[in-house]
């Protein structure tokens, strides 16, 4: 009797058999690559798709450029902000300053007064007027008000016993809070300390050098109606 677990299947059988699993495997194969590569459309880091199927897969890329009126309207309006800007903290930083004038008088003793001097048009009221602006100028500038010095004009030349005065306004930039007459004797002291130093072509008499501020409306109306 032979044994039935021993006697091997046909051989027909077995190819028929090997036929039909790689048929299915094939198919099977087929399916899932075509389930692959249509599910994955557009993927782009699939590393079996070539490289020229990975560019026809990627996404056009669309590069926005801005119209120039609208570059325009940005550029405008980063100018405004800057000027608002600047504006805003220079309010800020000096909303609360005021110009303070002052009437410097200036005794020379050697010059002699005379109708000349009396417009401010003439040669020599200007030759003067230059010399004791540049000294008043100076003295201020290299002192601690340096900053809030303006400027200085002379105003008028007065005859007087030794010689003339010569009163000019000067012009400062202090706060609003400040106290008027102090700073004048502050100011006072300055200018007296620079004439002691000067050692130019005018003869000063520093003791009666003084600088007031009683009579600052009536030459602020001199001034105006210079111009």
């Amino acid at each position: 009797m032979k044994d039935l677990h021993s006697t091997p299947f046909p051989s027909h059988h077995t190819s028929q058999c090997d036929s039909c699993i790689l048929q299915q495997h094939s198919l099977r194969s087929s399916d899932f690559s075509q389930a692959l590569v249509g599910g994955q459309k557009g993927y782009q880091t699939y590393r079996d798709l070539p490289w020229d199927l990975q560019k026809i897969h990627q996404p056009a890329i669309k590069i926005r450029h801005l119209e120039p009126w609208k570059i325009a309207l940005i550029v405008i309006g980063t100018a405004v902000a800057a000027a608002v800007t600047i504006g805003l903290l220079v309010y800020f930083l000096a909303y609360d300053q005021k110009l303070f004038y002052y009437s410097g008088n200036v005794k020379i003793t050697n010059i002699r007064y005379n109708n000349e001097l009396s417009r401010q048009s003439s040669g020599r009221f200007r030759d003067l007027s230059e010399r004791v602006e540049r000294l008043i100028d100076k003295t201020f500038y290299n002192s601690i008000l340096r900053k809030k010095y303006i400027r200085s004009r002379l105003i008028r030349v007065s005859p007087d016993a030794d010689g003339v005065m010569a009163e000019a306004l000067l012009t400062f930039w202090f706060s609003s809070t400040d106290s008027r007459e102090a700073l004048r004797e502050r100011v006072e002291r300055i200018l007296r300390r620079g004439l002691k130093k000067y050692t130019g072509p005018l003869r000063i008499n520093v003791r009666s050098s003084t600088i007031s501020s009683k009579y600052i409306t009536s030459l602020l109306k001199v001034v105006l109606a210079l111009f």
